[in-house]
């Protein structure tokens, strides 16, 4: 389709919108790198990163000399 381009209704658009761009928004939410043995906190309590488990959702913590098996997107 040739032509300038026009808004759903098949109307023109206004001069102030012809050449706006559009914002782009990520699509995937931006997780930090976790590398093993830093500070991480997890429901208020601090540990330490040990390790990614692999499947790409959970990773274990150590807090307290116990290891958790925590989701990374609940670490800060």
């Amino acid at each position: 389709m040739s032509g300038r381009a026009r808004l759903p209704g098949g109307e023109p658009r206004k001069a102030s919108q012809r050449n706006a761009r559009r914002s782009v928004s990520p699509d995937k939410k931006v997780m930090p790198v976790w590398r093993a043995s830093m500070p991480v906190l997890w429901k208020g309590r601090a540990g330490i990163f040990r390790r990614d488990v692999g499947d790409g959702e959970h990773a274990e913590v150590v807090i307290d000399g116990r290891v958790y098996r925590v989701r990374t997107s609940e670490l800060s």
